[in-house]
């Protein structure tokens, strides 16, 4: 059996996509439908297909000794999730940007080594079929079905799929840089954790910490995240 497991830097960063896009565009024997740990197992599959996004913490272990077991890392700007809302709670600010803090090291950590992908959500809501080819590359056991650009039209993802994912819809980047409509929550955030800067240079998102500019004069946003700031 051929295991995909897929994690993420913390919540809203396009796990739950990532996971729809391969079960609807690829030969999947099975898959749960919405989240299963690296321990659990399907014993009558060819293909399964999983999804946790906290355990980045976990996997390095099992990439190690399981040659079957293959992770896709999705990795976004931090600065877009964290003023991220999930569906069923519209009046909060989704994850805190702890979530990147404590993760991203994990990454770095994982990188290079053999059977992990790292993804980013922009490239995916951008150049999708791109994205997918980028897989069958390096995951030749896979079958392909449709393009991931045409996710909407062939999806049936389950009840809390289409919550977080805030409905089905063809794939866009239309959220990309939104952080920059929430510049309050950035700055509560980056005053309580600390700033990832050389992070966003390191991992492609800015070229240099000029734009930390933007914050200056920005009266901070201290209200509580539906993830709280500890967990």
């Amino acid at each position: 059996m051929e295991r995909i497991h897929i994690v993420g830097v913390g919540p809203r960063t396009g796990t739950t996509l990532m996971a729809e896009c391969i079960v609807a565009c690829f030969d999947i024997d099975a898959f749960d439908t919405h989240e299963a740990r690296v321990t659990s197992h399907r014993w009558n599959a060819e293909v399964y297909l999983s999804k946790w996004p906290a355990e980045i913490f976990t996997v390095g272990p099992r990439l190690r000794i399981d040659r079957h077991f293959h992770v896709i890392c999705m990795i976004r700007d931090p600065r877009d999730a964290v003023v991220s809302r999930h569906a069923l709670d519209q009046q909060r600010y989704c994850t805190p940007l702890h979530f990147w803090t404590k993760q991203i090291g994990h990454v770095r950590r994982l990188v290079g080594k053999s059977r992990f992908i790292l993804i980013k959500y922009e490239d995916l809501v951008t150049t999708p079929d791109s994205v997918q080819e980028q897989i069958i590359r390096r995951l030749q056991f896979l079958k392909k079905k449709a393009n991931f650009s045409g996710f909407h039209e062939v999806a049936t993802p389950s009840t809390r799929a289409v919550e977080a994912l805030g409905g089905v819809r063809r794939i866009a980047p239309e959220r990309i840089g939104n952080w920059r409509n929430h510049l309050p929550r950035l700055a509560g955030q980056i005053a309580r954790h600390g700033s990832v800067s050389q992070d966003l240079i390191e991992f492609g998102y800015e070229p240099d910490d000029s734009w930390l500019s933007i914050l200056k004069d920005i009266q901070p946003d201290n209200e509580p995240s539906h993830w709280t700031e500890e967990s």
